[in-house]
């Protein structure tokens, strides 16, 4: 046996005698701590191919969890880049193999020997430049004739060699850059000493070599298959290993934590194969949703309704649902509200008529004085007065008030708002779409220059305005088994409606969501009309003030903060919590939708192929963010932007509410 022998059986000896008596998890290492141990820890990693740095350091940083991944996911193991029993094993069985390899090969040395002694920098010229010529030629980054010159060529390789291996890109090979090159290069040098009893390397279906640039073949074409299904490459399929191609190997190498070489050996071709198998695992997402009907702020009438069958009084239900507050009385008497009317869109007039004489109340200019005058027209019963904007004004026409000189309707523009004043009996009706709808209280007409159309509001007492508003929001017949719901329902619109009431504006509310749904006479109910009066001038307060007392139909069985909603500063009162009593299939998961795995790529093209979303954050049990993870990279993303994002990308609207689940679908 000569010297060379003897010395590597002795070294590997004393490893295996080493690592024999090493004690499994004497300490877990992980990121951000310091300690002797982390040193040899690295020196480990270093051996045994995971290469953390040329001068091992007391402190567990990113790269030394890095390395111990790359060592975890070899070993199928949580890749958490913790060092503890499992991982300390891995490691150890590493070095033993290692050892066991160095004992059984030849005289001829693993590690190819370096005589680079200075550091290499452009213009510099001798064997050594040469030598790392060659080296990166053997790497696949030096693709011309060695010189033993440093010029633009070998800067070049050079910098994309530090590039692809995490280095400072300056193009001066130092003490690191040649640690990293000899440790690439004693890799394939193994490789290529294997004993020849040494077991065959199996390689995947379709596969029987490593691949590198120049190589042509059907493993070619199927690699680039491979590498376009998960994102990887975009070109088209030609079978050749040419620049793209060692680019997409590279890039991927990088990505996976492999030896970026750029050459196609069995640990990138199994690794390709792994991630291509999870894409194609992955058909698509299948979310699921609740709520929809509301903002889920403040009181929900489906959970008013639960209360009030589980016996709560209605002080109690507007008291759960809204944080701190008190119900107190005040006088509405003399209290009118302005109702902003949604008009019949098919007709750019508007139709009145009463079941009793009425009157128009219009203004016309005196040409002699030029003073705004105003006028009346008596309407008789069942006639239909029209109004129409013309150029600022009102064009105002009775079908029964006939012109004398002319003997047809009679015209008459008025130039600023009109009034429809009902006689003390009478009820005036608004005709949409050729029904007539009755309202208590007057009309008032304003023409609205921005949309040359006009503006038909309903002027009537508050109290009134609630026998059109309860039962438009909330079933009477509600009435038999949850007639607390309808008076906590009483005195949130009440007091959402008096808190909007100023005479600055020539509407205070709207009649749809908008607001608060209000219908009329239409919807009127006696027994509604019963709680109405038995809570006459019952208002919700916060701290002697009116509260915003926010309603919806549902909020999925989980209220929501007004900010969550809206954004602004913090309301004390409408805080979100539970919402157990609502029993409506909406606090359910009652919409599905499912979204395939190439529409949420298309929409997050820079984490590559999807192969998970999954909700990361929660609030109000709503998801806040989620993480998009895909064969390129993983992004954390808003609700809100999500939901854009896919439905941009699909063309459609997917998502009836905010508050969903979304699971994989394979």
């Amino acid at each position: 046996m000569n010297n060379k022998k003897v010395i590597s059986v002795l070294l590997s000896s004393t490893l295996v005698l080493s690592l024999a008596n090493s004690a499994y998890a004497a300490t877990i290492l992980k990121y951000g701590m310091r300690s002797p141990e982390v040193r040899h820890l690295q020196q480990n990693l270093n051996k045994a191919g995971y290469f953390v740095t040329a001068n091992p350091t007391d402190y567990f940083g990113p790269a030394t969890k890095n390395a111990v991944m790359r060592l975890q996911k070899d070993y199928n193991l949580v890749p958490d880049g913790i060092y503890g029993p499992l991982t300390e094993k891995a490691l150890m069985d590493k070095l033993n193999a290692i050892s066991k390899a160095t004992t059984q090969t030849s005289n001829t040395s693993l590690q190819t020997q370096s005589t680079v002694t200075r550091t290499l920098k452009y213009g510099m010229q001798g064997n050594d430049v040469k030598e790392l010529q060659n080296a990166l030629a053997k790497l696949g980054y030096f693709n011309t004739t060695p010189t033993g010159y440093f010029g633009s060529i070998t800067r070049d390789a050079v910098i994309k060699f530090q590039k692809a291996n995490n280095l400072t890109p300056d193009g001066i090979v130092g003490p690191l850059t040649q640690k990293t090159i000899q440790g690439l290069l004693a890799g394939k040098d193994q490789q290529a000493s294997q004993p020849t009893d040494s077991p065959k390397i199996q390689y995947p279906s379709g596969f029987s070599r490593n691949m590198k640039k120049g190589d042509t073949g059907d493993d070619v074409k199927l690699l680039q298959t491979l590498l376009k299904e998960i994102g990887y490459y975009t070109k088209d399929i030609t079978g050749t290993y040419d620049d793209n191609t060692l680019n997409a190997v590279m890039d991927f190498q990088k990505y996976y934590s492999l030896a970026v070489d750029g050459i196609a050996g069995i640990n990138t071709i199994t690794k390709v194969i792994e991630i291509n198998n999870q894409v194609k695992a992955v058909k698509g997402f299948y979310v699921q949703g609740k709520g929809g009907y509301g903002h889920g702020v403040g009181m929900t009438q489906f959970g008013a309704k639960g209360m009030a069958e589980q016996e709560y009084k209605y002080d109690e239900i507007i008291k759960y649902y809204y944080t701190g507050v008190n119900i107190e009385k005040r006088n509405t008497d003399n209290v009118n509200i302005k109702v902003k009317i949604s008009l019949d869109l098919g007709s750019p007039d508007i139709n009145i008529t009463s079941d009793q004489p009425y009157s128009v109340v219009y203004k016309t200019k005196d040409n002699d004085t030029e003073q705004i005058v105003e006028n009346q027209i008596a309407c008789p019963a069942q006639s239909t007065t029209s109004f129409k904007y013309m150029d600022g004004n009102i064009v105002i026409t009775n079908d029964k008030v006939i012109d004398d000189s002319t003997q047809l309707p009679q015209t008459i523009v008025s130039i600023d708002a009109v009034r429809v004043i009902p006689s003390d009996t009478g009820v005036l009706s608004y005709i949409n779409k050729g029904n007539p709808l009755p309202y208590a209280g007057e009309f008032k007409i304003y023409p609205n220059n921005s949309s040359k159309n006009l503006d038909l509001i309903n002027i009537l007492p508050l109290e009134e305005y609630l026998r059109g508003v309860v039962p438009a929001e909330m079933p009477s017949s509600w009435h038999e088994e949850a007639e607390e719901a309808l008076k906590a329902q009483t005195l949130a619109a009440r007091t959402y409606a008096l808190r909007r009431i100023s005479d600055k504006k020539i509407f205070d509310v709207y009649d749809s969501t908008l607001s608060q749904a209000y219908k009329g006479l239409s919807v009127v109910n006696d027994k509604v009309d019963n709680l109405i009066k038995a809570t006459k001038g019952e208002v919700v307060t916060y701290n002697g003030g009116l509260a915003d007392t926010v309603y919806s139909a549902s909020a999925g069985g989980y209220t929501v903060d007004s900010t969550f909603a809206w954004g602004g500063s913090d309301v004390p009162y409408l805080k979100g919590k539970p919402d157990p009593y609502d029993n409506s299939k909406y606090a359910t998961y009652w919409w599905n939708v499912n979204i395939t795995r190439d529409q949420i790529s298309s929409a997050y093209p820079q984490v590559g192929v999807v192969l998970n979303v999954e909700i990361t954050n929660k609030m109000f049990d709503r998801p806040v963010e989620l993480k998009i993870t895909g064969t390129k990279g993983t992004i954390v993303v808003k609700n809100k932007d999500f939901r854009d994002a896919i439905e941009k990308a699909v063309g459609k609207k997917l998502f009836i509410s905010e508050y969903y689940t979304i699971s994989l679908q394979k």
